[in-house]
């Protein structure tokens, strides 16, 4: 089976890429960014990007797209740049598989930021969508032109909504951030008052979603949750982080929450539970192996 992952050289992509390959699929890359670890890539341009080329001469079972931005702080101070990378891009990939390569399954990877901030825990899939940002808005719009695509076209698609990713390779976010502080801080300062949640998925745990759903393409729904399924308050992530890094440096909450953050999320997963899927890292398990990385690249 033939897997193209647009996005190849990012956090995800790159995860997903190599576990993929390892399975056994025969994996090829896309991006704007040339990575040696990838030999079977194709080098994009990062103004007005052109897909067709990925396409013209070479057909795809699978076409996963892992490219975009991923940070709602930037989508509020570049919008119209987001809109670009989360929506454009996914009309323009669907676009060059409707011309080149219309049997190509295109699963999406989406946002949990679409739901905003939930009614009711856990958050399943038939939920209302409220984002609270311009990244959520255009994640929703991108969902909607997959919609548009499988309605008009038959070009199948699956959206994956992605909770709160970590893990080898991610240099942004909060376990990033938290890192940081207790290098260069006495006192750790962070937002909100610590109970505010989140749904922490290990990159691996993504990685093994993808290979289910990819599985089980023609018996799955459009929208899917990818999830631990487990809820954890950011005090309580905080206190694991710090006693794996060995830390006695105090944590305070300066009680300000940022604009465009949701206050609490856990998924339903159960859609994943069914065809298969366990997280096989806890937080704690994770975090460990995320230390051993950070470590590692900023010696």
């Amino acid at each position: 089976m033939k897997v193209l992952i647009i996005g190849s050289a990012g956090f995800i992509g790159k995860n997903c890429y190599h576990y993929l390959k390892e399975m056994g699929y025969e994996t090829f890359g896309a991006d704007i960014i040339p990575i040696n670890s990838i030999p079977d890539q194709f080098l994009l341009e990062k103004e007005n990007t052109n897909f067709s080329q990925i396409f013209i001469n070479k057909t795809y079972d699978i076409c996963i797209n892992a490219s975009g931005a991923a940070s709602v702080v930037y989508s509020l101070e570049n919008p119209m740049y987001d809109f670009d990378l989360n929506t454009i891009n996914v009309f323009k990939i669907l676009e060059a598989i409707r011309i080149y390569n219309p049997n190509c399954f295109f699963i999406n990877f989406s946002s949990a930021a679409i739901y905003g901030n939930p009614v009711k825990l856990p958050v399943v899939e038939s939920m209302k969508s409220e984002p609270m940002s311009p990244y959520g808005v255009h994640k929703y719009f991108a969902e909607q032109i997959c919609k548009e695509y499988t309605f008009y076209f038959n070009i199948q698609t699956c959206n994956l909504r992605l909770f709160s990713a970590y893990g080898p390779g991610l240099k942004k976010q909060f376990f990033w951030d938290l890192f940081n502080k207790f290098n260069n801080e006495q006192i750790i300062e962070l937002y909100g008052n610590g109970s505010e949640s989140r749904d922490f998925i290990y990159v691996d745990d993504i990685a093994k979603c993808l290979n289910l759903v990819i599985q089980n393409r023609s018996n799955l729904p459009d929208i899917i949750n990818v999830a631990s399924g487990v809820q954890t308050t950011i005090l309580e992530a905080s206190k694991i982080f710090s006693k794996l890094i060995n830390s006695s440096k105090q944590i305070i909450f300066g009680g300000e929450h940022r604009i465009g953050d949701p206050l609490n999320w856990q998924a339903d997963i159960q859609i994943l539970r069914e065809i298969g899927f366990e997280p096989s890292y806890t937080l704690e398990k994770g975090l460990y192996e995320y230390i051993l990385w950070l470590k590692y690249e900023t010696k």
